[in-house]
């Protein structure tokens, strides 16, 4: 599973990156335009995926989460590989509405090992296999950067598909998974959802997703337009950018198994306030960088921080809810995950778009830091209701 991770994080960064320069390519070349053509297009993904995502878990909570992985890998595949193909801007928009449905890679692999891993090691465990995707995602966009550059933006999408593929087959030939079917029940999905958000603390942890991707995204549509602008000229833009994401990603990589354990130690809850804070205080100054070296060190602290925020909340999910019905809550928070990266590039775009490309930034390390308190004031009140 970490080796399919590591693919997948490959596949969808040699393109997703890139997507500004893709939608110049195809004729979107107003900065304000192309701003706004990414955000739909990642608003289209994250709605579509936010009504089948709580579906697809229900399915894995009945037939099997293995299957699922293998279901998301194939999507991510075809999806990506006809993304190669689009002559118009509405091509990458539809594809990416095909993404939201089909896809889900991360979310379905996260159910996967966390149905199979013991209590105990379960946060060093999904620290793992986060660091699979980050460091995927660390050497996707250097490479796809490199493609776009030399053979344009269709051939890291031909190269997305190979990856994913690859990746479905090491999981249908080498995950395992002892899969012992439920018994039947006379509840709808609709009635499974709603069991599982009220579930104690989970809506909290549902609106803690929603936050912490819309932070991760923000500034997704506007990166590579800022690193242009600080260089100064076109030329090997999209190949800069795959290093930064690169840096990033490998370095977020590495410090989710450091945090993923210390999670086990101390409780995921700390370490996700630490990581925000630390987010937070990090992403501030990018705003007013005033070259590349610096923007290149605050984004490499910032994967740094950035690494112990997704393996904790994740974690907590799964002491929250009970393993028969992980599926279906890794498929809610896939769902409001889906919403915040819809909404992340919209918000992030749309400031940039009115006052520049750095006050995204600043938004986002500000928000960062009130998210970090209200995870310190909300679960410091449900350890006193659970005594």
């Amino acid at each position: 599973m970490f080796a399919a991770q590591f693919l997948s994080g490959v596949g969808f960064s040699f393109v997703l990156p890139f997507f500004p320069f893709y939608f110049r390519a195809l004729g979107i070349e107003n900065i304000k335009d192309n701003l706004l053509w990414v955000g739909w297009a990642s608003a289209a993904f994250g709605v579509t995926m936010a009504f089948t995502a709580p579906l697809w878990g229900l399915v894995a909570d009945r037939y099997g989460r293995k299957l699922m992985v293998v279901r998301s890998m194939i999507g991510g595949s075809v999806v990506l590989g006809l993304m190669g193909f689009a002559t118009k801007p509405w091509h990458l928009v539809a594809l990416r509405i095909l993404q939201g449905v089909f896809t889900g890679t991360v979310a379905a692999s996260i159910t996967l090992v966390s149905s199979i891993t013991p209590a105990a090691n379960r946060g060093i465990s999904l620290g793992i296999l986060q660091t699979g995707f980050f460091l995927g995602t660390s050497i996707g966009p250097f490479a796809g950067g490199i493609l776009a550059d030399r053979f344009g933006f269709r051939v890291p999408c031909y190269a997305a598909f190979a990856m994913l593929f690859i990746g479905t087959v090491l999981v249908i030939f080498f995950a395992s998974e002892r899969f012992v079917p439920p018994e039947r029940t006379s509840d709808s999905g609709f009635r499974t959802i709603g069991k599982i958000v009220n579930m104690h603390g989970f809506k909290f942890i549902l609106s803690l997703y929603f936050l912490l991707y819309v932070l991760n995204s923000m500034v997704i549509p506007i990166l590579p337009l800022f690193i242009e602008q600080l260089l100064g000229t076109t030329d090997k833009s999209a190949s800069l950018t795959g290093i930064f994401v690169a840096f990033t990603g490998f370095l977020a990589g590495i410090s989710s198994v450091f945090l993923g354990r210390l999670g086990d130690r101390f409780g995921p809850e700390r370490i996700l306030m630490f990581s925000l804070v630390c987010t937070g205080l990090i992403t501030i100054p990018q705003s007013f960088a005033g070259n590349l070296v610096v923007l290149f060190i605050e984004r490499c602290l910032l994967g740094l921080a950035f690494g112990g925020i997704l393996p904790s909340v994740n974690t907590l999910v799964s002491y929250i809810i009970p393993q028969e019905k992980i599926g279906g809550a890794y498929g809610m928070t896939t769902s409001v995950t889906s919403l915040g990266i819809g909404a992340g590039p919209l918000i992030g775009g749309y400031l940039a778009s009115l006052m520049g490309l750095r006050v995204p930034f600043a938004v986002l390390g500000i928000m960062a830091i009130i998210v970090a308190y209200f995870v310190h004031a909300t679960f410091g009140k449900l350890r006193k209701e659970s005594v």
